[in-house]
C-alpha cells in the first residue's frame, strides 16, 4: 500500500475511533442529565457545566504557552533536529506545572469564597464548592501532562489517542453508575467522573510518547527560557484568541446566573450540552486531519495541503449539517423523551438558536489549524476580541433594556460568531496560505446549500411521522443520517471526487 493510501486508512479508522468515543462521551450526558435535573435540580445542573466553562477559562492561561509547542516539537522531530525537539518538551512541561500550581493557587482561593461570586442556592453551596475543586484538580492534572499529547501528533498516531478517549470515557461511565448507584446522589460526583477520565487520558499520552516518539524525554538540563519566550510569544495570540472566545459564548451561563437566575443559567446549560455534542462531533474529523496538515505544511507541499483541508471541510461540514437539520426536525420529540418535566418548548428553541452556528462553524472548524501551521494568530485574534467585547455589551444591553430575558444571550453569539466564520476567518485564512481570498467560499456556500436541503428534507419527513419511543427516534436518526449522508455528499463532492471516495473505501 502506498504512503497516502496507508494516511487515509489512518485517517478514516482515527475518525471512527474517535467516533465511538463520541458516541460513549454523548450517552454519560443522555443519562446524566435528566438524572441531575430530576434529582437534585435544574440550578444544580447549571452549576456542573459552570464549573467546566470557569476551569477552561482557566486555560486561556496555559494556551499561551501550550498552543505552539506541538507545533515546534513536531516541526523540530521531523526535520532531524531531536536536540531542538526536547528542549521545547522539556520547556513547555516545567513551563506548565509552574503555570499549573499558580493558577490552582487562586482557584482555591477563589472557591472558598465562591458563594459571594455566584448567586448558588444555598443548599447547595458545599456541594458546588467541592464540584469546583475537583474540577480544578483535574485541569491541574491534565496541564501538567499536556505537552505528552504531542508525541500523538508526530507519530499520526491519533487512533491510538482515540481507544484511550474511548477508555477514558468509559471510566467516567462506569464511576459514575457504581457513585450514583450506592451513594446519596450530589452534583459534585461529576466532578470525580472527569477526574476519572483525565487520569487515563493523561496516563495514555505519557504511554504514546514513549511508545511511538521515545526519543522525547523531559529533561531538567533541556529546559530553556528562550524557548519559552519562543513558545508563549506565539501563543500569546492564541490566548487572547481564547479570552474573544470566552467573551462570544463563554460567559453566557454566568451572565445567566448573575442578570437572570440560576434557573436560567440551568435551561441555557441543557442547550449548551447540545451545542458542545455538535462541537465534539465535527472535532472527529477537524483533529484526525492534523497530523496529515502538519506533514504537509512541513514539507511545503501547498497543493495537497489545501486537498486536505477542502476535504476536511466536506467531511466535517456533513457531520455538522446532519446534526443540525436532525435536531431541527427532531429535537421536539428528542426533548420530550430526554427531559420531560423541563420547559421543553424553551429549551428546544434556544438549543436551535445555539446550533445554528454550526451551518458555518462545522465545515470551518478544520481550518482553524491554519492558524497553528503559520503562526498567524494576530489578526483573528483582534477580530475575535473585538466581536466578543460587542458580544457582552450586546447580551447586557438587551438583558437591560428589553423583554428578550434568556434569548438575548443567545442570538447575539449567533450573529457574531456567523460574522466570523462566513467573512472574516475564510478570507483571512486563505491570505495567510498565499492563495486567492475566495479559495474556502466555493465549499462554504456549498455547505450552506446542503444544509438547506437537508433541513427542508428532514423536516418533510418529521412531518410523515414524528416519533414518540426512544425506538422509533434511533430508528429515524439511522434513516435521515443515510438519506442525509448522501445528499450532502452529492451537493458538496465533485463526479471525479466520488470516484476517489469510493476507490478508497473500497480499499
Amino acid at each position: 500500500m502506498t504512503a497516502e493510501g496507508s494516511g487515509m486508512k489512518r485517517l478514516l479508522r482515527t475518525m471512527l475511533i474517535t467516533g465511538a468515543a463520541f458516541m460513549i462521551n454523548y450517552m454519560i450526558t443522555l443519562v446524566l442529565t435528566p438524572f441531575i435535573t430530576s434529582t437534585v435540580g435544574t440550578a444544580a445542573y447549571g452549576f456542573v457545566s459552570l464549573a467546566k466553562s470557569v476551569a477552561q477559562y482557566a486555560t486561556i492561561i496555559t494556551l499561551a504557552l501550550n498552543s505552539f509547542a506541538a507545533r515546534h516539537i513536531a516541526v523540530a522531530y521531523h526535520n532531524g533536529d531531536m536536540k531542538k525537539a526536547n528542549v521545547f518538551f522539556s520547556s513547555t512541561f516545567y513551563g506548565d506545572v509552574v503555570l499549573g500550581g499558580l493558577v490552582m493557587a487562586v482557584a482555591v482561593g477563589c472557591i472558598l469564597f465562591l458563594e459571594k461570586i455566584f448567586v448558588i442556592p444555598s443548599e447547595l453551596v458545599g456541594d458546588v464548592k467541592l464540584l469546583f475543586l475537583i474540577v480544578f484538580i483535574n485541569f491541574l492534572l491534565v496541564t501538567v501532562f499536556t505537552v505528552f499529547g504531542a508525541g500523538a501528533h508526530i507519530a499520526n498516531r491519533l487512533d491510538v489517542v482515540g481507544v484511550f478517549k474511548l477508555l477514558s470515557y468509559a471510566a467516567e461511565a462506569l464511576l459514575l453508575v457504581v457513585i450514583y448507584r450506592f451513594l446519596q446522589p450530589r452534583v459534585a460526583y461529576v466532578g470525580l467522573g472527569l477526574l476519572a477520565a483525565g487520569a487515563v487520558v493523561v496516563a495514555s499520552n505519557v504511554w504514546i510518547t514513549r511508545r511511538y516518539t521515545p526519543q522525547l524525554r523531559v529533561k531538567r538540563v533541556d529546559f530553556s527560557r528562550d524557548a519559552v519566550k519562543k513558545l508563549v510569544g506565539d501563543g500569546i495570540w492564541s490566548s487572547l484568541n481564547d479570552l474573544g472566545v470566552l467573551l462570544h459564548n463563554g460567559l453566557d451561563l454566568a451572565i445567566c446566573n448573575l442578570m437572570l437566575s440560576p434557573l436560567a443559567m440551568g435551561q441555557l446549560a441543557i442547550a449548551k450540552s447540545i451545542d458542545l455534542i455538535f462541537h465534539s462531533l465535527y472535532q472527529v474529523v477537524a483533529q484526525a486531519f492534523q497530523p496529515m496538515l502538519l506533514r504537509s505544511y512541513a514539507e511545503n507541499k501547498m497543493d495537497k495541503l489545501l486537498q486536505e483541508l477542502k476535504l476536511s471541510m466536506k467531511l466535517s461540514g456533513m457531520l455538522a449539517n446532519l446534526a443540525f437539520a436532525g435536531f431541527f426536525a427532531l429535537g421536539m420529540a428528542y426533548y420530550k423523551l430526554w427531559i420531560p418535566g423541563e420547559d421543553i418548548a424553551l429549551v428546544y428553541r434556544l438549543t436551535v438558536i445555539t446550533v445554528m452556528t454550526s451551518v458555518a462553524s462545522g465545515c470551518m472548524k478544520p481550518l482553524y489549524y491554519i492558524y497553528t501551521l503559520t503562526v498567524k494568530q494576530k489578526v483573528p485574534c483582534v477580530v475575535t476580541i473585538v466581536t466578543g467585547v460587542l458580544n457582552v455589551v450586546g447580551m447586557f444591553l438587551l438583558i437591560r433594556y428589553t423583554n428578550l430575558g434568556i434569548d438575548a444571550v443567545v442570538w447575539t453569539t449567533v450573529v457574531l460568531v456567523g460574522f466570523i466564520n462566513f467573512v472574516s476567518n475564510p478570507l483571512y485564512m486563505a491570505h495567510v496560505l498565499h492563495q486567492p481570498l475566495s479559495t474556502f467560499y466555493p465549499q462554504i456556500l456549498r455547505n450552506v446549500l446542503s444544509c438547506a436541503i437537508i433541513t427542508v428534507l428532514f423536516t418533510g419527513l418529521s412531518r410523515l411521522y414524528m416519533p414518540d419511543s426512544w425506538l422509533g427516534l434511533i430508528l429515524c436518526v439511522a434513516v435521515y443520517a443515510a438519506i442525509g449522508g448522501v445528499v450532502h455528499l452529492a451537493v458538496v463532492f465533485a463526479p471525479s471526487e466520488w470516484c476517489m471516495v469510493l476507490k478508497r473505501l473500497k480499499k
